[in-house]
């Protein structure tokens, strides 16, 4: 008896709806060096970033976020 496969459907719209910046777009962004971010991360300063395997990401919300917070303690 044939067993019954069921069709694998492709869905164009993303599941997640986060944008995640990595610690060299966030470099390029804010015009300084990664090894500062990387200075940040280990002093508990900056964006929340996540490990993705062997990389860094950020939320873009959260980037922004702590980018604000600088901007409010000024």
């Amino acid at each position: 008896m044939p067993t019954q496969r069921s069709a694998l459907t492709y869905d164009p719209e993303p599941q997640c709806s986060h944008t995640w910046v990595s610690v060299e777009d966030l470099a390029e962004e804010l015009q300084i060096p990664k090894s500062t971010i990387y200075g940040w991360k280990t002093r508990g300063l900056g964006p929340q970033w996540i490990r993705v395997g062997k990389h860094l990401r950020a939320r873009r919300s959260d980037v922004d976020t702590w980018l604000d917070s600088l901007n409010a303690a000024a």
